[in-house]
């Protein structure tokens, strides 16, 4: 073996060990499975179905994570009038926070300032479907940002003001801030939910579901 093969194998498993590092602070890190202050929105959350209901649900997300992408299509079916689940969105008050998990998801962050860019002109909820729905052309782009413009041009947004926002400080201030709140409270997963305060701990969709029927 060479001395370039030796440099590339050992380049390798310095590379492989920071990612478990990383995988590991994360999952070390202790949980918090009760927190009152769930249940107050702030005035910067994004907030959809019963604005006003006594009940919160409080999801904490990273948009490139796979997990997050099947959770958001069960949450999207509650919505069809036609569902089964759908009286679960008039009586639960539902939050959506970053928590982009940047130490193993190259794209998080930039997901993320999209759909903030998306919500200065007030269609969060529409880029994060489109961004889920289509997670697997964007996830591994070297440079997303260009696929993001297509998405903002094909939800009819003011392209220029996205491409401005979308780099702004207030955008990344704004996903930091969830960030900041994630890590404080100690989560170490996406998606992680808080139902009224306490955290969700669900088998299956199936479960998740009739939780959410039975408030």
């Amino acid at each position: 073996m060479n001395s370039k093969n030796i440099l590339i194998g050992f380049g390798a498993i310095i590379a492989t060990f920071l990612i478990l590092f990383l995988v590991y602070k994360i999952v070390a890190t202790p949980q918090i499975n009760e927190l009152p202050e769930m249940n107050r929105i702030k005035d910067s959350d994004h907030v959809k179905w019963a604005k006003d209901a006594k009940n919160v649900l409080v999801e904490y997300s990273d948009i490139q994570c796979p997990a997050c992408k099947s959770f958001h299509d069960v949450i999207a079916s509650f919505e069809a009038s036609s569902s089964p689940d759908f009286s679960i969105t008039k009586k639960t008050a539902f939050v959506f926070r970053h928590y982009p998990l940047y130490q193993i998801h190259k794209n998080a962050f930039a997901a993320a300032y999209a759909a903030e860019a998306a919500a200065v002109q007030n269609r969060f909820w529409e880029m994060t479907d489109y961004l889920y729905k289509n997670q697997s052309e964007w996830s591994n782009l070297s440079n997303p940002n260009e696929y993001f413009e297509k998405a903002a041009l094909s939800l009819n947004l003011n392209l220029p003001q996205f491409k401005k926002d979308i780099g702004s400080n207030k955008v990344k201030e704004r996903v930091q801030e969830d960030l900041s709140e994630a890590e404080k409270i100690g989560l170490n997963s996406t998606p992680t939910f808080f139902l009224n305060g306490r955290r969700v701990t669900v088998n299956t969709f199936e479960d998740f579901k009739d939780l959410l029927k039975s408030l």
